[in-house]
Formats: C-alpha cells, sequence, structure tokens
C-alpha cells in the first residue's frame, strides 16, 4: 500500500478493507502503530521484540472479531488497538511473574479503575450521540467529517457545498460550540 493512499485511509475504510480480507491492511495497520506500542512495552520492561509479539497478537484479535461481526467501531481504531496491547501485555508480565506490581506500571489504573473508565467513556459516547443528533444535519455531517473521519477543512468544504475551507473552519467552530453548548445542559 503506498504511503500516499494510506494517508487517506479512515477507520471505517479500515475494518471494511479486513471484511474483505485484505492482509495489506495488517502490514499497514502494524507498521503504523508499532513505534507507540514499542515505547509503551519498553516503559513497562518489555523489549522490542516483546512489542512486536503483543502488537502482531493484538492485529490477529482485531482481524478475526471484525472477520466474525463481533467489531464495532465505537471509538478510533489507535485507541481500541492501544487498549488490547495493554490488556496483552498486563496479562504476559503476569504470566511472567514478573517482581513489578501492575500499580507501579505506567497507564494502569487498575482493573477497577479500568471498568469505571469504560463506563464513564461510554456513557458519555450515548451522550455525545444523543446531543449531535439535537444539531443541524449540517453540523452533524461537519462534525462527523472533521471528529470522526479525520477530513481536513478543504473535504469537508467540498463535500458539505459550503465555500472555501474557511467557510467550513467557521461552520465547524460554530458547530462545535452549540454541541458544547447542549452537553453541558445535558450533564447537568
Amino acid at each position: 500500500m503506498t504511503r500516499i493512499f494510506s494517508l487517506f485511509l479512515s477507520d471505517e475504510r479500515i475494518v471494511e478493507l479486513i471484511r474483505q480480507r485484505d492482509k495489506e491492511i495488517l502490514s499497514w495497520l502494524f507498521n503504523k502503530h508499532i513505534h507507540m506500542i514499542t515505547k509503551y512495552i519498553r516503559e513497562n520492561h518489555g523489549t522490542d521484540y516483546d512489542a512486536s509479539e503483543i502488537l502482531q497478537d493484538t492485529l490477529v484479535v482485531l482481524w478475526e472479531k471484525i472477520r466474525r461481526g463481533e467489531f464495532a467501531l465505537e471509538s478510533k481504531l489507535s485507541t481500541y488497538l492501544y487498549a488490547v496491547v495493554k490488556n496483552k501485555w498486563l496479562q504476559e508480565l503476569s504470566r511472567r511473574k514478573k517482581y513489578t506490581t501492575l500499580d507501579e506500571i505506567s497507564g494502569n489504573p487498575g482493573p477497577e479503575g479500568d471498568a469505571l473508565e469504560q463506563l464513564q467513556e461510554k456513557e458519555l459516547v450515548e451522550i455525545i450521540k444523543k446531543c449531535l443528533e439535537m444539531l443541524s444535519p449540517l453540523c452533524q455531517k461537519i462534525l462527523t467529517l472533521y471528529y470522526y473521519e479525520d477530513k481536513s477543512m478543504l473535504d469537508i468544504s467540498a463535500l458539505t457545498g459550503l465555500a472555501n475551507e474557511d467557510v467550513a473552519k467557521s461552520k465547524k467552530y460554530q458547530c462545535k460550540k452549540e454541541l458544547e453548548v447542549l452537553m453541558k445542559s445535558a450533564m447537568q
């Protein structure tokens, strides 16, 4: 997969390519995330080899879940991959019975924190979805394109029929402010 082509891959497109059994996407995902994963594993008593193994296992989990229809894209794909990597690495450290407590591992709030954090994140996602539905269709489209599909202002202006990227930027700002007001009232 060429580097230029890969710049245009949204998370939704990546999931679709996996559904279509495109094995090149796994190599692309591996190369895209290996540096972040290696940094995390090294900071938590692992090696480059450990990072490579854990990321490969994680990509297999992703592949299988998507192929079985058990995967729902509810957050950024990179967030999902990172969470699976963290869980797999914690399991591996436990298996190795290192002289490290789980509390010493950076970025690990512990099992109770993970569950609470996941519940809070899920509730927040639901609030955001409900508030997004209250916005005008144009605002919904602009915010979805920008935040979930990582589209540029130029792309957004073209996809929404706005005059140019400055107009799109201004409209995105207005829509975001409107969403913030709705969320603030929904969370009270």
